[in-house]
Parts: structure tokens; C-alpha cells; sequence
């Protein structure tokens, strides 16, 4: 088993949630469950407002749901997803509301398969 580590090179995480903010994908945030931001990436206003919001929001699902890794927020400028990653979420965001919502778990699921083993160990 891996040794948990202290640090994470944010900057390479970062490149990696802005290699997938295309095609209708407006910005991708990396937050604890306590709802502080980590990193993001793309045009994103009030990232600290919607970390905490989302993280919040995770929190009351995760208790009622039981092995909740996935969820869709329609909001009134756009869409959100949000996914577990270890001891984190990653939460990505588009203001087009015809953005296939398949695709947007796709690409948050690609960002999970990336992050996964890099933030699993970290403490």
C-alpha cells in the first residue's frame, strides 16, 4: 500500500482541469469536503462561494445516500456536476444548458480516472 503523502503539485493538477475545459465546459474547481477551494481552472466567478455551496450541498446527499459518487445540480445559469475524488470534490461547470449532461459526467469521470491516484494519497 502507498505511503499517504503531504503534498501535490497543484500547478499539474491545474493543467489538468484546463485541458478539459473545452467544448462548453466553463470552469473546473477542486475542493475539500469542507468546502475550501484547492485549485480551478476557467472562467470562474465566486469560486469560494460555489466550493462551499457544493460542498455543503455533497454533505446532506451523502448522508441520506449511501456510497454517493456522482451529482447533477441544474442551476438557473447553468449546469453543474460534482464527483468524489479520495478526500476531495471536483466539481465542473457549463453555462450552456444544451450541454449533453452525458458528456459532462463523461468528463468529470476522465478528470476522476486522472486525479485519482494522485489525491487518494494524499492525508
Amino acid at each position: 500500500m502507498d505511503e499517504p503523502k503531504a503534498f501535490v503539485n497543484w500547478q499539474a493538477v491545474q493543467k489538468i482541469l484546463e485541458k478539459e475545459n473545452t467544448a462548453g465546459i466553463t470552469s473546473t474547481l477542486l475542493f475539500n469536503f469542507k468546502g475550501s477551494l484547492l485549485t480551478s481552472a476557467g472562467d470562474v466567478k465566486n469560486e469560494h462561494i460555489i466550493s462551499a455551496l457544493m460542498a455543503n450541498i455533497w454533505k446532506s446527499y451523502a448522508e441520506s445516500q449511501k456510497n454517493l459518487n456522482f451529482m447533477l445540480v441544474d442551476c438557473e445559469e447553468g449546469h453543474l456536476g460534482i464527483a468524489g475524488i479520495g478526500r476531495f470534490l471536483i466539481c465542473m461547470y457549463t453555462s450552456d444548458f444544451k450541454f449533453p449532461l452525458g458528456l459532462l459526467k463523461a468528463k468529470i469521470e476522465k478528470v476522476v480516472a486522472k486525479l485519482d491516484k494522485p489525491l487518494s494519497s494524499v492525508f
